[in-house]
């Protein structure tokens, strides 16, 4: 009967993955690619609206699976975890790397943290040059700490400077400061015990960035995202002949499924799974740029993803850590991403 149960508990999982990626390529971040103010008029949703009540219920429905799912899906095989603990501190450069290059990029085509956040004059400069900094020092392996800390004051000064909002939009280059500080934090320090939530934090960050930038860039005004899909012809429910699937209902769908992405990953739920369907997002999304011949596009979506490649790369190694999740409310299970334990450049 368990059996069973797990068959049709992965099917379902098949099923939403399959879902899911059909909805790649409209998953770029609008903001990159559409000026503010170039929406065209205020468009809006309502939870009167019939196809906004079945994406609530969609959901609900898919966070319930995911709960489901946790529970049921075997442990991951043991090579991957005994590859993931002896490739420790070559992982964690790798992933310093990605988001070392994402930084240096960005700050080195004049904006800061994200392509489409500029500040002209010195004040802009002299934060593009610690942005910068901080990329070499990530990349060169030195200096870890220190970069850390300048990424959280960047971040903070970035959220002076265009918003709150729009912070949180990127909340996980806060969640790779905190990760880098909390998991690299030498022995006998007061707050050692804080390591194992290293992994968890930059998990719940990445979350709510992701979850922000769907309720902000799709959800709330939909305009933007309605004005990119009219320039890039990515609704390709009208390419298959379905008219009636306009590109306000496609923005709807895709908002709602960032979400689901976004509650999932905050939760704590199938987070190897979940990273495996955003992967397959973020690289759809870049393949669409190449595949129709706008390789800026392309280059600009590819160097901001890559603090979420590099986070996906995490966390399909290590999973979500045993902290921060939904399922220790009613569980004291553990996997063999606990342990890891905490990350550091020493083992």
């Amino acid at each position: 009967m368990r059996e069973q149960v797990r068959r049709g508990v992965a099917s379902l999982a098949l099923v939403t993955l399959i879902t899911w990626l059909q909805a790649g390529t409209a998953w770029a971040h609008v903001k990159w690619f559409v000026k503010e103010g170039d929406g065209g008029g205020a468009v809006h949703f309502s939870f009167s609206e019939t196809t906004v009540q079945i994406w609530t219920g969609i959901i609900l429905v898919c966070v319930s699976v995911a709960l489901l799912l946790d529970y049921f899906i075997p442990e991951p095989p043991q090579l991957l975890c005994e590859f993931a603990s002896r490739r420790r501190p070559q992982i964690l450069h790798l992933f310093q790397v990605l988001v070392g290059l994402a930084l240096l990029v960005t700050a080195v085509q004049g904006a800061i943290i994200a392509p489409h956040l500029t500040e002209p004059g010195s004040g802009g400069l002299t934060l593009r040059f610690v942005e910068g900094g901080i990329g070499l020092l990530l990349i060169a392996n030195q200096g870890v700490r220190l970069a850390a800390s300048l990424l959280v004051l960047l971040f903070l000064v970035s959220t002076l400077l265009f918003g709150f909002i729009s912070s949180l939009e990127y909340f996980n280059f806060l969640g790779i400061a905190l990760f880098l500080l909390v998991g690299t934090m030498p022995e006998g320090q007061r707050f050692e015990s804080l390591r194992p939530y290293a992994l968890p934090l930059l998990r719940v960050h990445a979350g709510i960035a992701l979850g922000v930038l769907a309720w902000t860039e799709k959800l709330i005004d939909p305009s933007l995202a309605i004005r990119f899909l009219e320039e890039n012809q990515v609704n390709f429910m009208q390419a298959l002949g379905i008219e009636s699937f306009t590109n306000r209902i496609f923005v709807l769908c895709a908002g709602c499924t960032e979400l689901i992405f976004a509650l999932i990953f905050a939760f704590g739920l199938v987070t190897r799974i979940n990273t495996l369907a955003l992967a397959g997002f973020l690289v759809s999304s870049n393949l669409y740029f190449f595949l129709v011949g706008k390789s800026n596009e392309a280059f600009v979506e590819l160097t901001g993803h890559l603090p979420l490649f590099a986070i996906a790369l995490l966390l399909i190694l290590y999973g979500a850590g045993d902290r921060l999740r939904l399922t220790n409310l009613f569980s004291a299970r553990t996997r063999c991403e606990g342990q890891s334990g905490h990350f550091d450049n020493s083992n």
